[in-house]
Parts: structure tokens; C-alpha cells; sequence
């Protein structure tokens, strides 16, 4: 055991100083990655539990307004229902209103993504950035006269090829990950497209009073 982490802390050593941002890089890209795919998960499931009760109103099977249906419901997309409808009571075109609600819910779910993409890009320049230093370290111990030359060249050639493979390494599950977020996101944008067909289905039929509390 004690061999193995000795031969750990000598590979890392043998990695320089760019491990240690690349370190911080592969913490950042899972931490956004898990918030991000958390609150896409509990917007799709919010937005199928207001899609239930917006579709219990449109099939006009029960007496509740549209707005009293969505009162107690939780989440961002019964947040951004309740906002449209009163900016529609406010005044504002129905399908307008839904669209620029639907977009500001959006952006803030492309917040996290935004952060993870440039994060994942990062991680593989960070290793290029520690192979040109790598390299040049390598060449300088090639035109020093004297010395040990050897283990400097090695050190160097070492340095170059360690920071590029945590550099690829660490950017691979980002973008698997980014893959998975734009999934998620294209199923919460369905969802919010529901549930914009019917609240203006809702609407359209002179259903629904000024939401509170908004």
C-alpha cells in the first residue's frame, strides 16, 4: 500500500506545477456537470407534474382555474407558467409572453453548461500548455553543457507527456457529459413546449384568473 501511494505522489511530481490548476479544472467540470444534470432532472420532473394539471384543465375536467391549479406546485416551470400568464393579465400577446418566459427559464438552465463547456476546453490546452513547457525544459537540458543531462531530458519529456494525458483525460467525461446536459435540456425544452400548448389552450377558452405570489 505504502508503495502504491509513494508511486502515485512520484507520478504526480513527475506531472510539475500545471497538474495542480488541471486538478482544480477536473473538479469544476463534475461539480457543474452534477448540479446542472440535478436541476435539469427536477425541472423535467416539475414540468411533467404541471403538464398533468395543465392537461386535467384543458380537457376541462375540473372547475379549478388555471392559476389555482398551479398555486401550490413547486419548481421553475411552474414558476415560468405563473409569470406568463400574469404578464398575458398584464396586458402582453399570449404566445409572446410564454416565449420570452420560456427563454429566461432556459437561459438559466444553460447557466451551468456554459461553465462546463469552457471548462472542458480548458483541461486539454492546460495539458498542451504543459507539453510546450515540457518540451522547452527538454531542450534547455539538451544545450547545457554538463550536468546530468539525462534525468533533466527525462524530466522534461516526462513533464509533457503527464500534463497532456490528465489534460485528455479530465476533458473526455466532460464532454460525455455535455453530451448528456444537451439531451436533458432538449427533453425540458418538450416539456416547457407542453406546457406552453396548454396554457394558451387554457387561456384561449377564458380560463384563469390573475396569478398572486408570483
Amino acid at each position: 500500500m505504502n508503495v502504491w501511494i509513494e508511486q502515485t505522489f512520484a507520478y504526480w511530481g513527475s506531472g510539475g506545477l500545471l497538474l495542480l490548476p488541471i486538478a482544480v479544472v477536473c473538479l469544476g467540470i463534475w461539480g457543474f456537470y452534477l448540479r446542472s444534470r440535478d436541476i435539469l432532472a427536477k425541472t423535467i420532473k416539475d414540468g411533467a407534474v404541471v403538464l398533468l394539471h395543465l392537461g386535467e384543465g384543458a380537457l376541462g375536467s375540473t372547475k379549478e382555474t388555471l392559476c389555482q391549479k398551479l398555486e401550490p406546485l413547486q419548481g421553475g416551470v411552474a414558476a415560468m407558467v405563473r409569470a406568463a400568464i400574469n404578464d398575458v393579465f398584464k396586458g402582453a400577446v399570449p404566445r409572446e409572453a410564454f416565449a420570452a418566459r420560456e427563454v429566461e427559464c432556459l437561459n438559466l438552465l444553460k447557466r451551468d453548461m456554459v461553465i462546463l463547456v469552457a471548462l472542458t476546453t480548458i483541461a486539454p490546452l492546460l495539458g498542451l500548455l504543459g507539453t510546450v513547457t515540457g518540451m522547452i525544459q527538454t531542450f534547455d537540458a539538451v544545450a547545457t553543457v554538463g550536468g546530468n543531462t539525462g534525468v533533466r531530458v527525462a524530466d522534461g519529456i516526462s513533464q509533457a507527456l503527464i500534463t497532456t494525458q490528465f489534460g485528455l483525460v479530465i476533458a473526455v467525461p466532460g464532454v460525455f457529459g455535455i453530451a448528456r446536459l444537451q439531451r436533458m435540456l432538449r427533453n425540458a425544452q418538450v416539456v416547457m413546449a407542453e406546457c406552453r400548448s396548454y396554457s394558451l389552450q387554457i387561456l384561449e377558452h377564458g380560463v384563469g384568473e390573475l396569478c398572486v405570489g408570483v
